[in-house]
């Protein structure tokens, strides 16, 4: 087999395998003039044995188009359904190890979950946002009172969960097992004699291995960790060459050839998977690490997600941070020439033209489903948009106008105008982050 036809048995069965021969989203359109580029480039021209090692591991590549996600998420809620008591159920998200108050991939997915099968946000309960009410709370009174038996307050709080049968998490990727179990540790006091079911849709075994120790060293009697998928490491397939020697080669490659900081992926896991909204960084590097200029990613990751404006506090201090970014980026002679929710919606499009999410549009701009219909009419009217919900050249116009045709619109929800938090909470912090003028 020549290396041409070897290329395209690959490809091919890349595209087949999972589904997307005839996908038109961003990371795998016209997928085999996008690999052929990548292999192509001069670093791999240079290294060929990791060019052929990365082309071979395509093979085992899972790639998660939107259609789809939406139709495993709908699959296991109907399986989910035949198994629990819905009127006593919750659902909840799994916020970030590092920092709760930032949304994640299981915020998108949750609200995904509820959005294709058609639940009411009631049933969604922030168990990290609960336990954050609890301490503060409890801290407050010990500031006010020491010594003071917190335990009436606690109980008072938590009492909300006193009809819960069964918490159910979602989330789209593990690769190490953390974050999770770092959730697991801090709700343990909550729900650790609930039934908890946690669905990942890819998981690695060692995140498996993680969660499931977790579930036992924190006391829950009836957890469940549900997936679609769970992947080993491809290196530990029995062979030796391709398990030590091109193992090694492949992280000197991507430590000190392309400066990943995160050579084999985040804590090496080795993962070989992407989804449509993003790329995990656990993934194997060299797909996607996108920080060295003479190195382009096949699965580059995206960094410009929206934040969660659930709250009404919240909101109103994002909305507040719009503003006043829009007004130093803006020309003045235009200010007032726009509707600030028609420009927040065409912002978000110009960041998310093959990745659009109607949950979350309607999220950002706290509208219903007729609410949000009727300013579509308007952009539609204006000529700003097309009816697939992409830019047109006139809309595309409008924001270079108005100097925003290359704004994320997660910058300007953040206050970095004018202060920045000096540091981010995260569940050992039970205060609100400090504030930095000037900063």
């Amino acid at each position: 087999m020549t290396n041409e036809e070897k290329f395209q048995n690959i490809v091919n069965n890349f595209l087949e395998s999972n589904e997307i021969s005839n996908s038109s989203e961003r990371y795998v359109k016209n997928f085999p003039q996008k690999m052929g580029k990548f292999l192509g480039q001069n670093k791999l021209k240079e290294n060929l044995e990791i060019s052929n090692l990365l082309l071979y591991l395509m093979q085992f590549y899972t790639y998660y188009s939107r259609e789809k996600v939406e139709e495993l998420l709908k699959g296991f809620y109907e399986d989910l359904i035949l198994n629990i008591n819905e009127e006593y159920t919750i659902y909840s998200p799994i916020p970030s190890e590092k920092d709760v108050s930032r949304a994640n991939s299981s915020n998108f997915y949750l609200n995904k979950f509820f959005e294709i099968n058609d639940l009411s946000n009631d049933q969604q309960l922030s168990l990290i946002a609960l336990y954050l009410d609890v301490e503060n709370k409890a801290m407050a009174k010990e500031l006010k009172k020491p010594n003071r038996d917190t335990n009436a307050e606690i109980i008072k709080v938590y009492g909300k969960l006193s009809y819960i049968e069964t918490i159910v998490c979602i989330d789209d990727f593990s690769g190490t097992g953390k974050t999770i179990k770092k959730f697991l540790k801090v709700c343990a006091d909550m729900i650790s004699e609930k039934e908890v079911i946690i669905y990942v849709i890819h998981i690695t075994k060692k995140a498996y291995e993680t969660i499931i120790q977790a579930f036992e060293e924190f006391g829950y009697t009836n957890a469940k960790l549900r997936y679609t998928k769970i992947q080993t490491s491809i290196f530990l397939k029995g062979d030796d060459y391709l398990n030590h020697v091109l193992k090694s080669k492949l992280l000197t490659f991507e430590k000190n050839i392309i400066n990943s900081k995160n050579p084999l992926g985040y804590g090496e896991t080795e993962a070989l998977c992407t989804f449509y909204r993003n790329c995990p960084n656990n993934t194997i590097s060299s797909y996607w690490w996108d920080e060295d200029e003479a190195w382009n990613a096949l699965f580059p990751r995206t960094n410009n997600q929206t934040i969660d404006f659930h709250g009404n506090k919240k909101h109103s201090a994002i909305r507040e941070n719009i503003n006043y970014n829009l007004s130093l980026i803006v020309p003045k002679h235009l200010s007032g020439t726009y509707d600030i929710k028609e420009l927040m919606y065409l912002v978000y499009l110009n960041n998310h033209q093959d990745s659009f999410e109607k949950i979350e549009i309607k999220q950002i701009l706290r509208y219903n489903d007729s609410q949000l219909l009727e300013l579509r009419h308007s952009l539609l009217k204006k000529d700003f948009i097309n009816e697939s919900d992409f830019l047109t050249d006139i809309g595309l116009e409008f924001l270079k106008k108005l100097n925003l045709n290359k704004t994320l619109f997660s910058k300007l929800t953040q206050e970095i105008f004018v202060r920045k938090t000096e540091d981010s909470l995260t569940v050992d912090n039970f205060y609100i982050p400090k504030i930095v003028e000037g900063k």
